[in-house]
């Protein structure tokens, strides 16, 4: 109900804002090699590189980030989700 009882207009609370697309990881070919791509991740460019970084060195190996996505190199699909799970991220 927009209106109190004195009449007085009570704006609607807003539902807070979640992100609308769900994470996920796939893998692409790219050549002869393989790229783990993780999408929709609901961070800024700072943190999408902290992550990235974090990434990198937990699996020992090399990535970037990509507009609104990480690329991670190799097939890491399985090594990569709980790293993003510990990190408080929900994945597909």
């Amino acid at each position: 109900m927009p209106f109190n009882i004195a009449g007085d207009w009570i704006p609607e609370k807003e539902p807070p804002k979640t992100h609308s697309r769900p994470v996920k990881v796939i893998k692409e070919r790219r050549g002869n090699s393989i790229v783990t791509i993780i999408l929709n991740l609901p961070l800024n460019s700072e943190s999408l590189k902290k992550l990235c970084s974090n990434l990198k060195q937990r699996l020992g190996c090399g990535g970037t980030v990509q507009e609104d996505k990480i690329e991670i190199q190799g097939d890491k699909i399985e090594q990569v989700k709980p790293i993003l799970k510990d990190s408080g991220i929900k994945v597909l």
